[in-house]
């Protein structure tokens, strides 16, 4: 039986997601919080919590003494360099860790999407790894949100842009894909801690809904007031344009390709989590959300 989780450890807490997942997990009084960093960090932290500061380039030796007596910890650091994850693996067996949340947080890792885009190919590898050390003690949990909804749609990276009124749709614009808001997505992370037993050395899949392009567009529609403006781009022209493109990490080739996981009308690339049965919403006891009202609140905080 999974023992409880108290000391929980995060890396990564500075950044676009970590922050709103320090805030979760600090929200929870059953857990002893602290942060990994690099000496050279510029994030800071309220003065309650233990900050500790190893070299940029996390030395073995110096990540064994800062995860002693961790019973949990936290990636929320960027998926590249993969070897860094591995170390931090390696490290966690060394100094007992009970539990690894990898950095996962996205579409689901399966061989169809790895196949597409290299980054999910390099999380996978991680989780394989983690499957390779259950039995020095160490458990795992990989949790899968899609894309973060809110964040999405309000930064244009869904090819949905609020300012113009403007979206591409491409293909049918009627696949469905599972998307999870920011602030659901980190939530998720402190539901998972609280219930170790029942999330084991197993993915989590979570959704705040399974929507579509055109399910987007029409609440994009109802609440702006206004007619948006179109354009149409097919799977095909998609992926030979992001073949001719960058695709280095926060690349838009990179992000052209992830967003065929969730669209392509040609592939199933894993991105409906509700089709193939995986969500994990029930046992979490996570909130049902509305994509009118969620939609609603984006296009409100855009226009003030």
């Amino acid at each position: 039986m999974a023992q409880p989780i108290k000391k929980v450890m995060m890396m990564g807490a500075g950044g676009l997601f970590g922050t709103r997942v320090f805030e979760a997990l600090s929200l929870e009084s059953s857990f002893t919080l602290s942060i990994l960093t690099r000496k050279s960090s510029k994030s800071t932290f309220p003065a309650q919590y233990k900050v500790v500061q190893v070299d940029d380039d996390y030395p073995l030796d110096q990540l064994i003494e800062a995860f002693q007596g961790q019973d949990a910890l936290v990636s929320t650091l960027p998926g590249r360099p993969y070897s860094v994850h591995l170390r931090m693996i390696d490290a966690a067996v060394q100094a007992g860790v009970k539990r690894f949340i990898p950095t996962e947080y996205g579409n689901n890792t399966c061989v169809a999407a790895a196949e597409l885009v290299s980054l999910y190919g390099d999380k996978a590898k991680v989780v394989e790894y983690l499957k390779s050390k259950e039995d020095t003690g160490l458990s795992w949990t990989a949790i899968h949100t899609g894309q973060f909804f809110d964040w999405s749609l309000e930064d244009g990276w869904l090819d949905f842009h609020l300012k113009q009124e403007r979206v591409v749709i491409y293909d049918s614009g009627s696949k469905p894909w599972s998307t999870t808001t920011i602030g659901t997505a980190a939530a998720t992370v402190t539901k998972v801690l609280l219930k170790p037993e029942e999330t084991e050395n197993k993915p989590i899949f979570v959704a705040s809904f399974t929507v579509s392009q055109r399910q987007v567009l029409d609440e994009l529609e109802k609440a702006t007031g206004s007619k948006w403006e179109v354009q149409k781009m097919s799977s095909a022209e998609a992926l030979k344009k992001a073949a001719e493109m960058d695709n280095a990490d926060y690349s838009d080739g990179l992000k052209l390709l992830i967003l065929m996981l969730l669209y392509a009308d040609d592939a199933d690339r894993g991105a409906d989590f509700e089709k193939d049965g995986l969500l994990c919403n029930e046992l979490l006891g996570l909130p049902a959300e509305n994509l009118a009202e969620v939609i609603g609140q984006v296009v409100k905080r855009k226009s003030t």
